[in-house]
């Protein structure tokens, strides 16, 4: 069996200390392959919120081991010094709310990311075009962000997050704003990306329209993930 992206075990997350100490993750333990999209689901308050933030190095987690397409990223300590680098080169992130850069184009948003890696400006924005055009938003590549429609935002977004060529992206509520077709039409997306470019992408959902395509589930519950085999619907 190749490397996985993703293999998380026994990670843990506990906030506070002493008999008010909250164990928000209790043994974590996930696999997830290269060009694999994996739902992420539970109620409020099961621990998906501080799973995410973990995987995305904004937190640290207490105890367990996490590797990152064969780099232990985390084993009971950090073991990258330069975690905002580790953020920008290898993590791609998509949040409910696109958080774009309104006074860029469409371009210069996606090319961002790259040329603060050090990329040069024009290869950037080459990639950045690959990706919108990728994405069927190439149209728009030098709009405005408060020019383009919710649809076309959350677009790019989405190709900001993979510009990098990230081995794992996490999504967090991608489709909470979006009426049944665009969410669809925004998951096919994913679908369609992670096996092109090899990234595991980890989707964060309470929508019940987009559950039903994952061949793979997450349920988080008490702060321990069980693994459910889903339906995989056709898009």
């Amino acid at each position: 069996m190749s490397e996985p992206a993703i293999l998380i075990e026994n990670l843990t997350k506990r906030y506070g200390s002493g008999p008010t100490a909250v164990d928000a993750l209790k043994g974590v333990d996930m696999r997830i392959e290269r060009g694999e999209v994996v739902g992420l689901i539970g109620p409020s308050g099961s621990g998906k919120t501080t799973l995410l933030k973990c995987l995305g190095a904004v937190i640290e987690p207490t105890s367990g081991r996490f590797t990152l397409a064969g780099e232990v990223i985390y084993d009971n300590a950090w073991k990258r010094k330069d975690l905002r680098a580790l953020r920008r080169d290898r993590i791609g992130f998509v949040f409910q709310a696109p958080y774009l850069i309104p006074f860029l184009d469409a371009t210069d948003n996606v090319a961002l990311l790259p040329m603060l890696a050090g990329v040069a400006n024009p290869v950037a924005r080459a990639m950045a075009l690959e990706l919108l055009t990728a994405l069927d938003v190439q149209h728009r590549a030098r709009a405005r962000i408060p020019e383009l429609s919710g649809g076309e935002q959350q677009r790019v977004a989405i190709a900001r997050a993979l510009v990098n060529r990230p081995p794992i992206v996490l999504a967090d509520e991608p489709t909470a704003p979006l009426d049944s077709e665009r969410a669809l039409s925004v998951v096919k997306i994913l679908d369609r990306l992670a096996r092109e470019y090899q990234t595991a992408i980890i989707v964060v959902t309470h929508d019940e329209k987009i559950i039903p395509t994952f061949k793979r589930i997450y349920y988080i519950r008490d702060g321990k993930t069980y693994e459910e085999r889903g339906e995989g619907r056709a898009l």
